[in-house]
């Protein structure tokens, strides 16, 4: 290995921070397939199970996911969603 290697090799990721790359990475994409069931024309209660198997294993998941979510009661109560 020559000195431009060894000055590379201090500027990669330990294999600890690898591994929790990888599994946020994991994470981000079970959020995003329930987001985009959720987002499909087949919509069914089995979406709303997937939410809470997400706000189960995080449970910050649920201050956007849960049904009284802050987001959930400010869209519903807009002039836009609620056809007023």
């Amino acid at each position: 290995m020559d000195a431009d290697d060894e000055e590379l090799a201090e500027l990669l990721p330990s294999l600890r921070v690898k591994r929790r790359m990888k599994n946020v990475l994991g994470e981000l994409k079970d959020v995003e397939s329930v987001s985009k069931a959720l987002q499909g024309g087949d919509v069914n209660l089995l979406v709303r199970v997937w939410f809470d198997s997400l706000i189960a294993k995080k449970e910050l998941y649920s201050t956007y996911l849960a049904p009284r979510a802050k987001i959930v009661t400010a869209l519903s109560s807009s002039p836009a969603v609620s056809g007023c």
